[in-house]
């Protein structure tokens, strides 16, 4: 009996470590964001998101479902997938650094507020002198 109680340990064990490594997949993703500056909270319109959502396609493959969108005029974008378990976003507007972003989705995701930050542009002058003729 001592061996049937151990293999029954064992394999209730390993069962419960192949089960927390599968991916958790979400279904009926929707997925709300507002893009703005990080400086004064402004919303940025017309931004480019690309979005990629990771699913498992069969037991030991898995496919990317890709939406590209932009902003409206007051920053905001939603997303919808089908099912899912990784979410990444590239944003881009012009004049922002790009951003990425990624995490796992949920079925209730409050909408975002993502901070965008201005390029830094670098502005060069030449001071012309006057040169003294002899």
């Amino acid at each position: 009996m001592g061996i049937s109680n151990k293999n029954t340990a064992l394999f209730i064990g390993l069962t419960i470590i192949f089960l927390a490594s599968c991916a958790r997949e979400t279904y009926n993703i929707s997925y709300n964001g507002v893009i703005v500056d990080e400086h004064n909270n402004y919303p940025i319109a017309h931004s480019s998101v690309q979005s990629f959502c990771l699913y498992q396609q069969n037991i030991d493959q898995s496919a990317t479902h890709t939406v590209n969108t932009t902003t409206d005029s007051l920053g905001n974008f939603q997303l919808n997938f089908d099912k899912g378990y990784k979410l990444t976003l590239i944003i881009a507007a012009n004049d922002y650094v790009e951003t990425f972003l990624q995490f796992k989705p949920s079925v209730n995701h409050l909408p975002d507020t993502i901070y965008l930050k201005r390029k830094e542009l670098l502005q060069s002058s030449t001071l012309k002198t006057k040169t003294n003729s002899p």
